[in-house]
């Protein structure tokens, strides 16, 4: 049980970090310039490392297990809790979107379909996977895959 506790906060932390950069760094990079996107990518992934470690060292010396929101309120506040839960939902709903329209982006140069008939199709079907339970479904298509 621990052990998949510990993979599932890796995946997380892997999707939450990496997965918005597969969509939006390849477009940033060709906007701006190769030399202008080493920089920005070189920058910006050094900054996330050192909130990172961080963040690992707040966790590491504070007793007790909290959410961020809990670690922003026992340091700084109840501000700072309020700040961090709309911090939150605003990086939540972002990713979100910016996950739909990305993949909703993608759909559509493979289909040659409408980018936003494409994200809401792509919204719908993720939505619907996690309504009725992501892990029986998998499991039932590995199963179906190794039949074959």
């Amino acid at each position: 049980m621990q052990k998949k506790r510990l993979f599932e906060a890796i995946a997380t932390l892997i999707g939450c970090i990496i997965g918005a950069g597969i969509l939006g760094i390849p477009f940033v990079v060709a906007r701006a310039g190769f030399l202008t996107g080493l920089v920005n990518i070189v920058v910006i992934g050094f900054i996330f490392l050192l909130i990172h470690l961080y963040l690992g060292e707040v966790v590491l010396r504070t007793k007790g297990n909290h959410q961020l929101t809990g670690y922003a309120e026992k340091y700084t506040g109840k501000t700072g809790k309020y700040f961090m839960f709309i911090s939150m939902i605003i990086g939540i709903y972002g990713a979100i979107i910016a996950y739909t329209l990305g993949g909703g982006e993608a759909l559509a140069s493979i289909l040659g379909w409408n980018s936003l008939l494409c994200s809401v199709l792509f919204f719908g079907i993720i939505a619907w996977f996690i309504y009725i339970g992501l892990n029986e479904h998998i499991l039932k298509i590995r199963l179906y895959l190794y039949r074959y």
